[in-house]
């Protein structure tokens, strides 16, 4: 199987996966929607050129590889995500 072409868009759910990863590391993509708009385009390319990638502004394969995007929508959080509808983040308490 060939990776996408570097300007393909990706799926929704690949999108709003890098929307929340840009986001953790702080490079503000927008909302998480799962549509590349202005704010996400902007974002990619600032992470882009922050890890010394070609700097494309979209979520192509070399973008995807370093934001680990194929475990984060296939990891046990968003398998729950899928199955449900929701999303569900893992927090951890300790009793007193």
């Amino acid at each position: 199987m060939s990776a996408p072409p570097a300007g393909a868009t990706a799926e929704p759910r690949f999108i709003r996966e890098a929307q929340r990863a840009l986001g953790e590391l702080g490079f503000r993509p927008g909302p998480v929607d799962g549509v590349i708009g202005r704010k996400t385009r902007d974002a990619l390319a600032r992470y882009q050129r922050s890890q010394k990638i070609p700097v494309t502004g979209s979520l192509d394969a070399e973008t995807m590889v370093r934001l680990d995007i194929h475990e984060r929508v296939s990891g046990p959080a968003a398998r729950l995500e899928s199955e449900t509808g929701r999303t569900f983040e893992a927090t951890t308490r300790t009793a007193r």
